[in-house]
C-alpha cells in the first residue's frame, strides 16, 4: 500500500515536470505560425501525460505547401535553428533544432482529422482520399500547417536533419 502511494506521488511528480514548459513551447509554435492562418481547433500537449514535453497545433493557412513552409523557416532561421526540409508524399516537412528545442512543421493540401477521444482537438492533415473519422475538408488555395514542438533530452548539435534545404 505504502509502496503503491509512494509510486502515485512519483508519477505526479514527473507528470508536473514537463507540464510547466508545454505554456513556452506553444508560444513557440504561436510565434511560428504565419500571419493570417486560421487556427483549426486548441493544440495538443503532454500536460496530462508523463513523457517528454510537446505541443501540436494545427492551423489553415492561404497559400502554398513552400509559402507556409518558407514563413517558418524564415523565423526559425532568424533565432539561430539548425534546419532541414524533405518534400515526400505530398507533404512539405521542415526540422528545425536549436538547444534542447525541435520544431516539426509540414504542410499540405486535404483534410484536417480531428480526435473525439481528446476533446476534438485538430489531430492530424492527410490526403482527403484517405480520411476517417471526423475531418474537415481544407478549402481549395490554401494548405493545413502542422506545427509541433518537443524538448530534446540530449542537445540539438546531435541531431540529424533532412537532408534537403528549406524554401525561404
Amino acid at each position: 500500500m505504502r509502496a503503491s502511494a509512494l509510486a502515485l506521488v512519483a508519477l505526479a511528480l514527473a507528470a508536473a515536470g514537463c507540464a510547466h514548459e508545454v505554456p513556452s513551447l506553444k508560444a513557440k509554435a504561436e510565434q511560428v505560425t504565419p500571419a493570417g492562418s486560421r487556427s483549426a481547433g486548441k493544440c495538443a500537449s503532454s500536460e496530462a501525460f508523463i513523457e517528454s514535453a510537446w505541443v501540436k497545433c494545427i492551423a489553415v493557412f492561404r497559400g502554398t505547401r513552400g509559402s507556409a513552409i518558407a514563413f517558418v523557416s524564415r523565423r526559425l532561421r532568424n533565432q539561430g535553428f539548425r534546419l532541414g526540409c524533405r518534400d515526400e508524399l505530398g507533404t512539405l516537412e521542415l526540422v528545425g533544432v536549436h538547444g534542447h528545442t525541435r520544431v516539426i512543421a509540414d504542410a499540405r493540401p486535404g483534410a484536417i482529422t480531428f480526435d473525439p477521444a481528446d476533446g476534438g482537438k485538430p489531430l492530424d492533415v492527410v490526403d482527403a482520399r484517405f480520411v476517417y473519422g471526423p475531418w474537415r475538408r481544407i478549402p481549395a488555395g490554401s494548405v493545413g500547417l502542422k506545427i509541433a514542438v518537443d524538448k530534446l533530452e540530449s542537445p540539438a548539435g546531435s541531431y540529424p536533419l533532412p537532408p534537403g534545404d528549406c524554401p525561404s
